[in-house]
This record gives structure tokens, C-alpha cells and sequence, in this order.
């Protein structure tokens, strides 16, 4: 069967159509889904590029206000101790009496609660900052003037704390005033803050009486009652009333 020339144009027309067609949809078109992604990709490392250069620009300014945070942020934790336990409460009754003249006759002492975790943990898990408070109730007898001391004693103390609430009540026969004072302990937890146990000099490990010989003496004879009501007595007995007196360790907490 003969085909005739003009047939033959039809068929090569619509190869050229049909080639066209399969070029734009397989080849052009691939090629401009291609270009609008990375054109579109390109507009995203422009904006981020012009965000790193605007946070450059910054940059100074910026990392002296962290730091100025940071220092602020250390500022404040050095206000706080590593935590509280009775055998430091003791000591810190021990340099309140010393400092101010006030007689402490009992103390009670009350754990560590934790108020507050940082989400953020150390190797191990344990919460990189953790803040706990407690309180200690003590009865106390002093003269008004021995009284304001030791409120401004506890307000400028080394380690943050505040009286909570306390009650005075005058003694017609001393003159003094007598009362009870809850004082409220905070302490911090972090990687400044290591907790050391309390010092007292004088004392050695193993000694059958921690107070010292004049103390021991004084307690068979029956001489101590009235005369050693308050905290800063004692450390005056041993070695018959010469003995050194216990120090608070200054290592405990961070100058406020």
C-alpha cells in the first residue's frame, strides 16, 4: 500500500508533536520543578544568612548581656548556703549568741524540703540546681538593744535566711525580754555549692565527753544548771572554763 507524501507530512507532524510533549513534560518540565526548588531553597538560606548577619552584628552586644546575666544569676545563688543540718544550725545559734549577747536555752531543728529542681541533670541524672528550705524555732531571753542585734545579725548574715515570726514578752524581775523565734533557712545545690561539715576546734574524735573535762566535772557535781542556760556557755566550760570556743567554718556557705 502506497502513502502519500501528504500523509507521510501528518505522520511526521505529529512525531514532532508527540516528541515536543514528551520533552516538556519529561525533560522541561522536571527541569523547572527542580529550578523553583532550589530557587525556593536558595530565598531560605538568603533569610537565614541575613539572620546570622543581623545576629553577628549583635554579637558583642549580646554576649556581655549573658554575661552580665550569669554574673547576676551567681550573684544571687552565692546569697545562699549548700543546705542546712543541725550540727551547722547549732553553730549558727553558737554566732548569734557570740555576736549579739542574746542567751538561746533550746533550739529545734527541721529537715531540708525541696521547692524547686532545675529540668537540666548532670551525668548521673541529679538536677544541676536544687533549692530546699527549712526553719529552726528557738527560745530566747535579751535585752532590746541585744534583740535589734540580732535581727540585723540574721538580716547581714553570710547565707540568706529571714525571721518568720517571733514573740517577746518582758521578765519584770531581769528586765529582759523572752520569747520563741522561727528563723527560715534556703539553701542551693549546684555545682559552687558543696556542703562541709562544721568545725569545732578543741574537740578531738573519740573523746568519752565532747564538752570537755570541766563540763564533765561540772555535770557529776551538779554544778551546772542555771549558770549554763544558753548555747555560748558551753563552749566556755571545758578545760575548766578556759577551753577554746567552737567557730563557726566559714566554708559552709558564700559571702552574700
Amino acid at each position: 500500500m502506497k502513502i502519500s507524501q501528504k500523509t507521510i507530512q501528518y505522520i511526521l507532524l505529529l512525531l514532532i508533536v508527540l516528541i515536543a510533549a514528551g520533552a516538556y513534560w519529561f525533560g522541561y518540565q522536571g527541569f523547572i520543578e527542580k529550578a523553583n526548588s532550589v530557587k525556593n531553597n536558595n530565598k531560605a538560606i538568603e533569610a537565614r544568612i541575613s539572620e546570622l548577619n543581623e545576629k553577628e552584628e549583635h554579637r558583642a552586644e549580646w554576649s556581655e548581656a549573658i554575661d552580665n546575666s550569669q554574673k547576676n544569676i551567681d550573684a544571687i545563688l552565692a546569697k545562699y548556703g549548700p543546705g542546712n543540718t543541725p550540727e551547722k544550725s547549732i553553730m549558727f545559734v553558737k554566732g548569734l549568741e557570740d555576736a549579739t549577747g542574746v542567751e538561746v536555752s533550746s533550739i529545734a531543728f527541721n529537715p531540708d524540703t525541696v521547692v524547686f529542681t532545675s529540668e537540666d541533670t548532670d551525668e548521673n541524672g541529679n538536677p544541676n540546681v536544687e533549692f530546699s528550705t527549712s526553719y529552726i524555732s528557738v527560745n530566747y531571753s535579751a535585752t532590746y538593744d541585744e534583740l535589734k542585734a540580732c535581727m540585723d545579725y540574721i538580716t547581714k548574715y553570710k547565707e540568706r535566711m529571714n525571721v518568720s515570726g517571733f514573740t517577746a514578752s518582758p521578765n519584770q524581775e531581769s528586765g529582759l525580754l523572752a520569747g520563741n523565734m522561727v528563723i527560715n533557712l534556703f539553701g542551693v545545690k549546684d555545682a559552687n555549692h558543696k556542703y562541709v561539715d562544721p568545725s569545732v576546734s578543741g574537740i578531738s574524735l573519740g573523746t568519752e565527753n565532747i564538752f570537755g573535762s570541766g563540763f564533765g566535772d561540772m555535770i557529776n557535781t551538779g554544778e551546772i544548771g542555771a549558770e549554763t542556760d544558753s548555747f555560748s556557755e558551753i563552749g566556755e566550760i571545758g578545760e575548766g572554763g578556759e577551753g577554746e570556743q567552737p567557730s563557726e567554718n566559714g566554708e559552709n556557705g558564700t559571702e552574700g
